[in-house]
């Protein structure tokens, strides 16, 4: 009788057993782990430094204007109205710059300004006849070169691929010498002078916050007036004409104070939504 109970408990224990699993919630597959994230957020303020090299063309024109008329030159004159000629120069830049920029997926943009240092100088004997002053010769000099504008770009992982444009300025100096000069140095002029400026480059993202970039810009600063003041004993004001170009190119380093440029927490669906 014992024995019949026993198996008899034991077969409902089997039987019972299935319905019961069949009522235990059964827990759902665990999702296989999404990618992370790691496209570099260019939204913010940056700043850095960068050198490089540049190079200046400066071509000097005669106008016949009224300091150039007391000077000795005038309508019919041979001396006035014509090209003086021009001279190139290229040298070392090194400097500063500074930005903010604004990113809505993989479209970057934003303002850059930056001032840079340098050493261009080059002169070239005075194409102007020897009637006027014999053995003169035209010198130019660029100290510090600055850019402001506007860029835009596209972001493609950690690199940022740019456009900009804007304005420009230049300290220079302009002078001229001849040995009939009692001081050699016959005129003289130091003027910062404004022009154009378009360029593009490209940057790359190498840690949380830093990035380094190389960039070429071209600078247009037309043909302005330049009205040289005497120097020397009996020597008179003259204007000039001068048509000055300049092409850099730039090797920086920057820093942004974006606080989390690079987000590696975020699933790669969640990509493009960036914060403004």
């Amino acid at each position: 009788m014992k024995k019949h109970c026993v198996t008899t408990v034991a077969l409902a224990a089997l039987i019972a057993t299935p319905a019961m699993a069949a009522d235990l919630p059964v827990s759902a597959a665990a999702a296989p782990p999404q990618p992370l994230d790691i496209t570099y957020r260019w939204g913010g303020f940056y700043v850095g430094i960068h050198g490089g090299g540049d190079w200046f063309s400066k071509d000097w024109f005669a106008p016949i204007t009224p300091n150039n008329i007391a000077a000795g030159c005038g309508p019919g004159a041979p001396q006035c109205g014509v090209p003086a000629g021009g001279h190139t120069s290229s040298s070392w830049l090194a400097g500063f710059q500074l930005g903010f920029n604004q990113q809505l997926g993989w479209l970057v943009w934003g303002v850059h300004v930056d001032q840079s240092w340098t050493s261009l100088e080059s002169s070239n004997a005075s194409a102007i006849p020897a009637g006027l002053a014999a053995g003169l010769v035209n010198h130019s000099r660029t100290s510090s070169v600055g850019t402001a504008g506007a860029r835009i770009g596209a972001a493609w992982g950690q690199a940022l691929f740019y456009v900009k444009a804007g304005g420009a300025w230049a300290f220079d100096q302009f002078w001229t010498t001849a040995p009939i000069c009692d001081t050699f140095t016959c005129q003289r002029l130091r003027d910062t002078r404004l022009g154009g400026m378009v360029g593009a480059g490209v940057e790359y993202a190498f840690g949380r916050n830093w990035s380094v970039k190389v960039e070429y810009e071209h600078l247009d600063f037309i043909r302005q007036r330049e009205p040289l003041d005497p120097i020397c004993t009996g020597c008179l004001a003259f204007d000039y004409d001068i048509q000055q170009r300049m092409d850099l190119v730039r090797v920086g380093l920057n820093y942004s104070f974006n606080s989390n440029p690079v987000n590696s927490s975020r699933p790669l669906s969640d990509r493009w939504n960036w914060p403004m």
